[in-house]
């Protein structure tokens, strides 16, 4: 199957009796994003930015780790790039954010790739501009966590995603790098490196 193939309006199971939502065999809850908005903006302010940054990165890792994880067990996908391009697709169906992949190259074997992409509509920066001015710095924590974990599931190796650009920072769409750990220069990389030390799930 092809990544744009992928309907979570099919594959969404709710079970009414038990109270359970599902996709496949991952247990969801629906939350309302004002509500995750007001989570975040009470870790800001009760932890500092940075450890709130640490936070919502590594919640988004395990998501698209996660996320990875359900679609390789579950499809079969033409190749291996539409594989990976599932995982945008994903993304969007989950109400998080409009993904799109605008260059890809990889070598899989190797462990190394080159992705950028575009998010529009990014329910992070939309809550971030809701308690705070624009920042200096890429604001959507949790997503930037979510495609460093569906990469990282799908190289084998730790992979990490950085905005070069933010609607959090007052450009027009976010735009997206995702590229192995080793490639990025401590001087971008460090604040992520940080939230994500010692914290990769073992890739089985």
């Amino acid at each position: 199957m092809k990544a744009c193939d992928l309907n979570l309006k099919d594959e969404l199971q709710f079970d009414f009796e038990q109270g359970l939502t599902s996709f496949r065999d991952s247990r969801l809850v629906l939350i309302d994003a004002n509500a995750l908005g007001l989570l975040r903006q009470n870790l800001i302010e009760v932890l500092g930015m940075e450890q709130a940054r640490h936070f919502f990165l590594r919640f988004g890792y395990q998501q698209g780790f996660s996320d990875f994880m359900q679609c390789q067990l579950s499809y079969q996908f033409e190749n291996e790039t539409e594989l990976f391009a599932a995982g945008p697709v994903l993304h969007t169906w989950e109400g998080i954010v409009k993904a799109s992949i605008l260059e890809i190259n990889y070598d899989r074997q190797q462990g190394s790739g080159y992705i950028k992409g575009i998010w529009k509509n990014s329910y992070e920066a939309e809550q971030h501009l809701s308690y705070n001015a624009y920042s200096t710095d890429p604001v959507c924590w949790s997503l930037m966590g979510y495609a460093s974990g569906w990469s990282t599931g799908f190289f084998g190796v730790p992979m990490l995603a950085i905005e070069e650009q933010c609607v959090g920072c007052g450009n027009a769409d976010c735009c997206i790098v995702i590229q192995p750990l080793s490639c990025w220069s401590d001087a971008v990389a460090l604040p992520y490196r940080e939230a994500f030390k010692d914290f990769h799930p073992p890739i089985k």
